[in-house]
């Protein structure tokens, strides 16, 4: 029997997918037509939708390789729930959400366990992410100094958690920060104040050294203090600007650095430079640059009271003269081959160019001394200014009839260091302004009175004045004819005697 089988051969069997079988899932035609009849009619409308395991209608338009599970899910029911997502959505936190760091799990292991981080010998991160410093023989090789493990939590952060760069910060932290920042702060503001100090005490014990050396050397010689001269301070009575020290003023820099200044800020209760004149013709403001070149008050009357007199005035004066000569020495020193470079160099610079005005003023001196020794003329150098020669002048003033100021600007008075035109006690004139030849004392010109602070009496006053001095005057006048006229009569008396005898 054995040998009959060899030689038919494997018996041929029917395929499992063709087994008619209860389990298979094979239906009959008609079972198809009836299913597809009813997913016509589902479609349609005519009957309710499917619905699945947990009450939800399905939709009959959906596309049977969507609506149908695979064979592997093992579904029970019809249903989408093979469309959704398996895996467990974890707990979303967010930016504000705090997540430990830095915190050890346990105590460290005393050997090296695979897998571990090659360096440290730490279970929690691998070699790449290590933070400890690179060993040169790491805890895999050594087995020593292994490190604990780290508290690690997973969190699933939303969008902004993962990109917020203060995520995870703790403000507590900074304070100490803050604080530690003012303590020094608050060091560096008490010594700065201790310096400035001691420097304005060795100042002022400078100035007393100096004011007393000075006395000393003083003689007896009185001046005059009541001309009206301009009599300028003592030196004892000029302070440099580095001495006005504020002693209680805030000092927010650090020691050895300057204060940062801004340009072209004015302080706020001073008016605004485009504000002096609101003339559209006037002096042009640029609001860019902040700058007014001209005196937005040429020509008017408030000139002379204003104080500012336009940017091209501030360059002119202080050291920006002195600044452009340094720059016009840099360009003539560049074009005959001489390298300098004031911004990166200016004491170079500077000191190059002292050189050059010394040297020059020397040569100019020995050649004029050279033409003056040769030709003479010494007195003609010291001729007085062209105004006394030629008694007149470029400032051009015009008068009216009456003799008021139509146009220009009258010659200034002299004034002195005194209060002037101070008007008192009514008096329509000041005091000085009036000399009494026959008393030779000084007054007042409205009512010729010679007493100081007196009150004004006027016109009325004036008239009683002339006439107490002209009766005054009166009888010693009359006195004085009379003894003229006894003189003349013993005189003659004289003469008839002598004739008769």
């Amino acid at each position: 029997r054995r040998a009959r089988e060899a030689r038919r051969g494997p018996r041929r069997e029917t395929p499992a997918l063709f087994a008619v079988c209860p389990m298979s899932g094979l239906k009959s035609s008609e079972d198809r037509r009836r299913e597809r009849e009813l997913e016509e009619a589902r479609k349609a409308g005519t009957i309710p939708a499917e619905r699945d395991a947990d009450g939800n209608e399905i939709n009959p338009h959906i596309p049977q390789f969507m609506a149908q599970a695979p064979w592997y899910l093992n579904a029970e029911g019809p249903g989408l729930k093979h469309q959704k997502n398996l895996k467990q959505k974890g707990q979303v936190a967010s930016a504000t959400d705090f997540k430990p760091r830095g915190q050890k799990a346990g105590p460290a292991a005393t050997y090296f366990r695979k897998g571990a981080c090659t360096n440290c010998g730490a279970m929690t991160h691998s070699t790449k992410d290590c933070v400890e410093r690179p060993r040169k023989k790491g805890a895999r090789y050594s087995g020593k100094d292994i490190k604990p493990d780290e508290v690690t939590v997973d969190m699933a952060y939303d969008y902004a958690g993962k990109r917020d760069h203060w995520a995870q910060f703790d403000p507590a932290a900074h304070m100490d920060k803050i604080r530690a920042h003012e303590a020094e702060a608050e060091v560096r503001r008490k010594a700065a104040q201790q310096k400035k100090l001691g420097e304005l005490a060795a100042r002022e014990r400078k100035r007393e050294r100096r004011g007393k050396g000075k006395e000393g050397g003083e003689g007896d010689s009185a001046t005059d203090t009541d001309t009206d001269g301009s009599v300028g301070p003592s030196d004892d009575e000029k302070v440099d600007e580095a001495e006005q020290v504020i002693i209680g003023q805030d000092v927010k820099a650090p020691a050895g650095k300057a204060k940062a200044s801004v340009r072209n800020l004015r302080i706020r209760e001073d008016t605004a430079k485009y504000l002096l004149n609101l003339d559209v013709n006037s002096a042009y403001y640029d609001p860019k640059t902040r700058s007014m070149r001209d005196n937005p008050l040429r020509g008017s009357a408030l000139a002379d009271a204003s104080t500012f007199a336009g940017d091209n005035f501030q360059r002119a004066t202080g050291d920006a003269v002195q600044m452009a000569q340094l720059q016009l020495y840099e360009f003539e020193a560049y074009e005959k081959g001489q390298s300098m470079q004031m911004n990166a160099d200016p004491t170079t610079v500077e000191m190059m160019n002292k050189i050059y005005r010394e040297k020059k003023e020397k040569l100019k001196d020995t050649r004029s001394n050279k033409i003056l020794e040769k030709y003479g003329g010494q007195q003609h150098l010291a001729a007085p200014p062209k105004e006394l020669l030629f008694a007149q002048t470029e400032d051009y003033v015009e008068y009216d009839r009456s003799g008021g100021l139509r146009a220009g600007k009258e010659k200034a008075v002299a004034k002195s260091r005194y209060e002037e035109d101070v008007l008192e006690q009514n008096h329509l004139a000041v005091w000085g302004s009036h000399f009494d030849t026959t008393t030779f004392r000084w007054g007042y010109a409205d009512d010729h009175s010679t007493l100081r602070n007196s009150y004004s009496t006027g016109a009325a006053g004036r008239r009683a004045r002339e006439m107490a001095a002209a009766a005054l005057s009166a009888p010693a006048a009359a006195a004085g004819s009379g003894d003229a006229a006894g003189g003349a009569a013993a005189a003659a008396g004289g003469a008839g005697g002598g004739g008769g005898g």
